[in-house]
């Protein structure tokens, strides 16, 4: 190996290195300015289509997030088969704004590993989107889990997909993921001060 590419290698580990563990790739374009120079913690939210459960729990989490999070973790949210470029689905925007969130502007996007490497939490409606997560990294993500997870008391972590059902089902849908979010913003909060310290 010539003496100029082994230190091209050595700038390009010295300025990256990999976590096969949770197959993460750090680099200075992770740290994020977000907001008086703090380092952004990011969560994506992950469904199938990106139309109405991850956008639901993208929306209700920002409306949710205490004032002193808001300028410091960035919520963005994707689907495993994400129908690109569409809108949340109407009930899913009349359930979010029952609860306070306004999503009548979301676009879906197609979930890819450069999202899943660029977040700090990847939140999944279903195992199914773990394993969609894990395939698209070609290892386990160690920082992908069920939203439901962090509601308290609920026996099944899953949450179901209200897709091509009466207005109802996505009303439930909502309520069940805001009961995720007190514990989970508490997770968030312990992470952030963490990263921070």
């Amino acid at each position: 190996m010539s003496h100029q590419v082994s230190n091209a290698f050595h700038n390009i580990w010295a300025a990256r290195f990999i976590d096969f563990g949770a197959c993460r790739l750090y680099s200075e374009n992770n740290m994020i300015n977000h907001g008086g120079g703090n380092l952004t913690f990011s969560v994506l939210m992950v469904c199938t289509g990106n139309i109405c459960r991850s956008p639901m729990a993208e929306g209700l989490l920002m409306n949710r997030l205490p004032e002193t999070l808001k300028p410091v973790v960035l919520v963005r949210s994707a689907g495993t088969h994400g129908l690109h470029g569409n809108r949340a689905e109407p009930f899913a925007v009349k359930a979010a704004a029952a609860h306070g969130a306004d999503i009548g502007d979301h676009r879906a996007r197609i979930l890819d590993a450069g999202m899943i490497r660029s977040a700090d939490l990847v939140l999944a409606m279903e195992k199914y989107h773990i394993d969609k997560i894990n395939d698209l990294l070609f290892f386990r993500c160690k920082y992908a889990m069920l939203l439901g997870t962090f509601a308290a008391k609920r026996e099944n972590p899953e949450v179901e997909d209200p897709y091509g059902l009466p207005f109802g089902a996505y009303e439930t849908c909502a309520s069940e993921i805001a009961a995720c979010l007190p514990g989970l913003i508490d997770h968030i909060r312990q992470q952030v001060d963490r990263k921070a310290s």
